[in-house]
């Protein structure tokens, strides 16, 4: 797990560039850093040691020096890949994931990214095509944000790098607000800036050092294919639990200990099942509680972990944590409307205490239709206009016009966001309209959004994620498997709970759903009345020009006295003055 970063310029680049690039995603790997410069380009990587610690330092040199390469992530087959390649009389100098990657390169060509199971972003600086490659994992596990205006091209793990650059155009983009109001977050492949957009998941990108051209080739798609011919529970059970325990034990493989994130939740209390099954061992929880007891979940986190003979931790949390807003919307780079990631943060560093590396539930839900919102495809369509409406947080065309300045409006396409849904989802036109969605959520709200969180919020405090529920071939396979194995009579996950009934009590199992998230709408009320007035009254909100100031005024007094309910719409509105506040008001 690391950062890497690197630049192609026509114009060259100074010495202090490849300084300030490192320092500025340092934080995701603070054990080793490394370079390699070629032909007025340059990649570099900031490395957190998990797999052969001592002789791990990237990049990885072929031994003609003709080929280097970087990675961040992991690469959970690569012992599978290593005898593959020895079998084929290539030779290794150290245990490295790494170094499987730039034999694997050199031995299958720029595709034998189709041969890896992991999470990753990956850059290679390959002197014979003249070309510098970037490859990044198929479900977007791994960030990896590219930066293109005329012939200066630059790529990194974190958007900020970018601002460390001389000639960087920090345009931002309307548009991209308006679609962070509706989807309550920059929908991919766009960032809030107009010039920066991410590398797509499931692809590589090919840029050329005479040309300056960027050619993408995609390796992976999920199929747009109809549903296979249904099998019994029990077949879809035995199925899911082998994989589930197979993801589970590939991602277990490390040189350091190994930790998980337990929610109370099903999915990270799956994992933890099928962590101590596999290795027999107790091992360290980490759980986040509230007072309010209608967000807390910390006494289903305390069942698992008595139940397995875990270690468990667990930290409870109040209002104070507002502090760290800041500092967690520039640890993420973009607005985002998920105050959860506070949490998220405070969990990351109360691990990291003790680990580099924790297993997570991530991914469970996109699986399986674990979210509450899919309960709407009873009422609607998938592609309708009204299903998006019911998912969306402002309805596009609806209230949100009206907030709008009118000189903001005329920035935009108010039907943008709803067309770019529709272009997702018309990719996946032969399936049942409960896989439909699932599969919008798996291509744009997983790397745009619930990805973010957990490598953003975790490599902040230099720890390593890994989810099994975030196997590609999780995927692959569920996306063939009925929408009614996995929604069915309002009952969301439904497979997969009854593959947890093997494991926990059925009140555990069929309690009602909580989301991980801060009842903030609550303090809103109270605590932090004063914080929200302050923020959205401020003369730095009135001068981005974007809301009508009389509006917001009467959003915060209905929701102060409990006459509606603005909590979403607020919240996320206050993270975008945050966001202006940390990455252009202090540039």
């Amino acid at each position: 797990m690391c950062g890497i970063a690197g630049l192609v310029s026509k114009e060259g680049y100074s010495a202090s560039v490849i300084k300030d690039f490192a320092a500025s995603i340092h934080h995701r790997g603070p054990d080793d850093f490394g370079f390699f410069e070629y032909n007025n380009s340059f990649i570099l990587n900031t490395r957190l040691s998990i797999i052969d610690i001592a002789s791990g330092h990237q990049p990885f040199i072929s031994e003609d020096g003709n080929i280097a390469l970087v990675q961040n992530g992991e690469i959970y087959n690569y012992i599978e890949l290593k005898e593959e390649l020895s079998a084929k009389g290539f030779q290794f100098k150290t245990n490295s994931d790494t170094e499987v990657l730039l034999i694997a390169y050199q031995a299958f060509g720029s595709e034998f990214v189709k041969k890896l199971n992991g999470m990753f972003a990956i850059a290679i600086i390959d002197k014979l095509q003249n070309k510098v490659l970037l490859y990044r994992d198929r479900l977007g596990v791994k960030p990896l944000y590219i930066y293109q205006k005329n012939d200066n091209i630059l790529f990194s793990s974190e958007i900020k790098t970018f601002l460390r650059y001389k000639d960087f155009d920090g345009t931002i983009s309307n548009q991209s607000i308006h679609n962070y109001l509706i989807y309550n977050y920059v929908p991919i492949p766009g960032t809030i800036f107009k010039y920066v957009n991410h590398v797509l998941p499931g692809h590589f990108y090919s840029i050329d050092l005479n040309s300056y051209k960027i050619e993408k080739v995609k390796y992976w798609e999920i199929e747009n294919t109809a549903e296979d011919e249904p099998k019994s529970d029990a077949e879809y059970l035995e199925e899911i639990d082998k994989l589930l325990l197979d993801a589970t034990k590939i991602r277990l493989r490390s040189d350091v200990p190994v930790g998980a994130f337990l929610s109370g939740g099903l999915d990270s209390s799956l994992i933890c099942a099928y962590m101590s099954q596999i290795t027999g061992q107790p091992f360290n929880t980490y759980t986040i509680g509230f007072k309010e007891k209608e967000f807390d979940e910390s006494a289903y986190a305390k069942y698992i972990a008595s139940k397995y003979s875990l270690n468990y931790n667990e930290k409870t949390l109040e209002a104070d944590i507002v502090d760290l807003w800041a500092k967690t919307t520039w640890y993420n780079d973009q607005p985002h409307g998920d105050i959860s990631f506070i949490p998220t943060y405070i969990v990351a560093g109360f691990a990291a205490q003790d680990h580099k590396l924790v297993l997570t539930g991530d991914g469970g839900d996109e699986l399986f239709a674990g979210y509450l919102k899919y309960l709407s495809l009873e009422e609607y369509d998938c592609a309708s206009k009204d299903f998006f409406d019911s998912i969306s947080l402002f309805k596009e065309g609806g209230y949100i016009n009206e907030l709008y300045t009118d000189a903001f409006k005329e920035t935009i396409n108010d039907e943008g966001a709803f067309q770019l849904f529709i272009d997702v989802i018309s990719r996946s036109s032969n399936k049942d309209k409960i896989n439909q969605a699932l599969y919008f959520d798996t291509v744009q709200l997983l790397p745009g959004n619930n990805l973010v969180k957990p490598d953003k919020m975790a490599m902040a405090n230099s720890l390593e994620t890994r989810s099994p529920f975030l196997d590609y071939r999780f995927f692959e396979m569920m996306m063939k498997v009925p929408g009614n194995k996995k929604l069915q009579n309002k009952d969301t996950k439904y497979i997969l709970k009854k593959l947890a009934l093997r494991h926990f009590s059925e009140e555990h199992v069929y309690r009602k759903k909580q989301m991980f998230t801060v009842p903030v709408g609550e303090w809103f009320k109270n605590k932090l009345s004063s914080f929200l007035i302050n923020t959205l009254s401020s003369e730095s909100f009135k001068s981005r020009n974007i809301f009508k100031q009389d509006l917001i005024v009467k959003m915060m007094n209905d929701h102060i006295e409990g006459t509606k309910n603005y909590t979403r719409e607020l919240r996320a509105i206050v993270n975008l003055e945050i966001w202006f506040r940390q990455f252009i008001d202090e540039k």
